[in-house]
């Protein structure tokens, strides 16, 4: 995968991720990309049946989806849990 490309994955996993964040969050707080790592969980493996596992939403895990499927939307994430 070449520079552009990757660039552009790693923008759109952040517009993701920070529209998923203020999905959980009430009405009146909203997150920008700016305090987006503060707002992500702090773990970003676990464990399942002695495997190390990719948490959901983390960087890697989006990307990882974005890689899969470079036109996914927020709605796509959703229907797909």
């Amino acid at each position: 995968m070449n520079g552009k490309k990757s660039k552009a994955i790693r923008k759109k996993a952040k517009q993701l991720q920070v529209e998923w964040i203020n999905s959980l969050l009430p009405e009146e707080e909203s997150v920008t990309l700016e305090g987006l790592a503060e707002a992500m969980p702090d773990q970003k493996y676990y464990m399942q049946q002695r495997t190390l596992r990719l948490s959901f939403m983390t960087d890697k895990w989006v990307e990882k989806q974005l890689k899969r499927n470079p036109n996914l939307t927020f709605k796509d994430l959703q229907e797909k849990l």
